[in-house]
């Protein structure tokens, strides 16, 4: 709401009524010294911590309003003057004004510590109260009103027609100080001539959202600030950002989204008029339009539509906003602001009064949640959002979240255009099992070298059964299980925590040789299995099964019948292996070819961009159809991530980190065998 303030005035206009009233101070000086120079003495309180001090706070530091920052100032100054005075008269009297001073400057300088917004919303009933008081006493023209009134008490001869012009003068000052002149300048002026009507409102959107009808030959920009008032002359009720259009073939009306108000509260009318607005008057608004409002304002998108459920949000675009799929938005919803992805988005039609047909964008995003600082994901809001409200786009802009990772956990990739972080557990997805699914190039292999890593660095061994050959030469710190024993020595090994076992380097099938390696890293986390393993396990071992559709194939892609018999085995040692400490991660191009006996019991999914039909109906069981549908259409490192691992506890679709991942120049070394003792 544009209210008055201090009269509003400019600070031009400031300026030109500080000089008028700083040549009439002067005039003062010299009637009561009979020169132009400053007085000095005790006496000259008066003047320096009086009128003067007066002036230059109010018109020139504290012409719009006064801050805490301001009354801290104010209050040292007047502090610092009053205790310069030896044995004044009236002395109880300036000690009181002297230590209230610098208690007034103290609760100010508390005020303007930033508490942040949790303290400041948990203490905001006593803050206001303690704020509104504090500003008001320690304004320019009240505390050093107070200094000048206990001067003239003081040093003059109230009888004395020099102390009465000195307290009209004073009179004078402070009513320059709060008459609204900037509106009576106005009158002469004509403030407003140059302000063009640019529509008329129309209709409105509740909360905030009016419709206005475009008239005139002015055009309309986007994100152009607008006011609304009743009359061109007459000051703005309301302010608000064109944040797009609504055209049809008989006129255009322009969204708009009001700035710090709702059309309940600045009651607009349809004969309201929209016009054009100048700085002065965003900077005089209460509160002020500020950059900042500014630069958030642009980031509205839209409003929620009809159809809108607890899980999932829809929103009619406004604009052409730079967003597509995995976007994210925020909306609020109660007291929460929750956030949500897009996932689609749809070209709708309406028919206008006219008889014709308005075509506008409707855009359908998933709920991710409230973002969970102690847990360093989102956590599902438990209601929908709020009818109508805005929608906001989140992007890189807005500060990342702060957050430290926990030893365990490990930073897999963001929300696309933002910084919140999607973040795993590595315990979670090493001990129940996970799959990364996805088309060749889509990122997977990447992901699952990164993992490895991060596995290692925790000290978890990761066995990979590899039939294409390229884990050795990406992965750094690898050794070859090339031979029988190897995978043995390896798993004693306190040295190594990265083995490869190439299947193509052996003549044994892959089917039979994963069983193998599962059965083998199996019996020595058995072995190793300690006491206080029993109630919490401990990730030991890790398996990847790289191309799983030839190392746990479905039945009927098994391209040799009588190893199907080792492919359940190895299904029936992923069922019983996580509390004894290992982990399976499947790794496949198609869902449909792995065994699901497998796939079912991994706990966390990552997917990136896939065309299986078959798949697509297995997945829907972990992320619903609404995420399925969009998997098609991924771009190369994009993918969705959902399951117990995830720091997230609902589906999110994530963009990986970029690697910088070189080959090896040399093959990975062989896993050397321990010496044979003598016997």
């Amino acid at each position: 709401m544009v209210r008055g303030r201090r009269g509003l005035m400019s600070k031009n206009l400031n300026l030109f009524i500080f000089a008028a009233l700083a040549f009439g101070l002067l005039g003062l000086v010299w009637l009561h010294t009979g020169s132009l120079v400053p007085p000095s003495g005790g006496d000259a309180i008066w003047f320096h911590a009086g009128l003067l001090t007066l002036l230059v706070g109010r018109f020139i530091l504290e012409y719009r309003f006064t801050k805490p920052n301001d009354v801290f100032a104010n209050g040292i100054i007047v502090f610092a003057s009053t205790s310069t005075l030896s044995s004044p008269p009236m002395a109880d009297w300036w000690a009181i004004l002297r230590w209230g001073a610098l208690a007034c400057a103290t609760i100010a300088i508390v005020l303007a510590w930033d508490p942040g917004q949790e303290a400041k919303t948990a203490n905001r009933p006593w803050r206001r109260v303690v704020y509104q008081v504090v500003t008001r006493i320690g304004r320019a023209e009240v505390i050093f009103s107070l200094v000048f009134v206990l001067a003239l008490v003081s040093y003059f001869d109230l009888r004395d027609p020099e102390a009465k012009i000195f307290a009209v003068a004073w009179g004078v000052f402070l009513l320059a100080a709060n008459l609204d002149l900037q509106g009576l300048l106005n009158i002469f002026i004509e403030k407003y001539r140059g302000r063009k009507i640019l529509g008329v409102v129309h209709s409105f959107l509740a909360p905030s959202i009016v419709f206005a009808t475009r008239i005139g030959p002015e055009k309309v920009q986007m994100h152009q600030v607008v006011g609304f008032t009743q009359a061109v002359g007459v000051e703005c009720s309301c302010l608000g950002m064109v944040i797009g259009e609504r055209s049809s073939a008989e006129e255009t009306r322009v969204v708009v989204a009001l700035t710090h108000s709702t059309v309940g509260e600045v009651q607009l009318n349809d004969r309201t008029l929209m016009v054009t607005t100048s700085d002065e008057e965003c900077l005089a608004a209460s509160p002020p339009v500020t950059d900042a409002d500014m630069k958030q304002y642009r980031k509205v998108i839209g409003t929620v539509a009809k159809g809108t459920n607890i899980s999932r949000v829809k929103f009619e675009l406004f604009g052409s906003p730079a967003i597509g799929a995995g976007s994210l938005l925020r909306v609020e919803s109660g007291s929460s602001q929750v956030n949500y992805q897009v996932f689609d988005g749809l070209i709708s039609e309406e028919l206008t009064l006219g008889g014709s047909a308005r075509s506008f964008v409707e855009g359908e995003a998933e709920q991710v949640g409230c973002w969970d600082a102690d847990r360093g994901g989102f956590e599902t809001h438990d209601w929908v959002a709020r009818e109508r409200a805005l929608v906001f786009a989140v992007d890189a802009d807005d500060t990342a979240p702060a957050y430290l990772l926990k030893p365990t956990e490990m930073r897999i990739g963001s929300i696309p255009n933002s910084n919140y972080p999607v973040n795993i557990d590595l315990h979670d997805l090493t001990l129940y099992h996970s799959a990364i699914l996805g088309v060749t190039g889509s990122g997977k292999s990447f992901l699952a070298y990164r993992i490895i890593e991060e596995c290692a660095a925790k000290g978890i061994k990761t066995v990979c059964i590899d039939p294409t050959g390229d884990y050795q030469r990406y992965l750094q710190g690898a050794v070859m299980l090339d031979a029988p024993g190897k995978l043995g020595a390896f798993l004693d090994s306190d040295v190594h925590l990265i083995g490869i076992i190439e299947t193509a380097s052996s003549v044994m099938p892959p089917i039979l040789q994963a069983l193998n390696a599962a059965q083998m890293c199996l019996d020595w986390c058995k072995a190793h299995r300690q006491a206080e393993d029993i109630l919490t396990p401990r990730p030991k071992v890790k398996i990847i099964l790289e191309e799983a559709h030839l190392l746990i194939p479905e039945f009927n892609f098994n391209p040799d019948r009588t190893m199907q018999e080792n492919v359940n085995k190895t299904a029936q040692i992923v069922l019983q292996a996580r509390k004894f400490g290992l982990g399976f991660m499947v790794v496949s191009q198609r869902t449909a070819n792995v065994t699901k006996s497998v796939l079912n019991q991994c706990n966390t999914i990552i997917s990136f961009q896939a065309f299986d039909e078959t798949g697509f109906d297995f997945l829907k069981n972990y992320m619903g159809a609404f995420h399925v549908r969009s998997l098609p259409n991924l771009k190369p490192r994009h993918g969705i991530v959902v399951g117990k691992a995830s720091r997230s506890r609902r589906p999110v679709m994530m963009l990986l980190e970029t690697q910088e991942r070189a080959i090896r120049t040399e093959p990975a070394p062989a896993m050397p065998l321990p010496p044979v003792e003598a016997v």
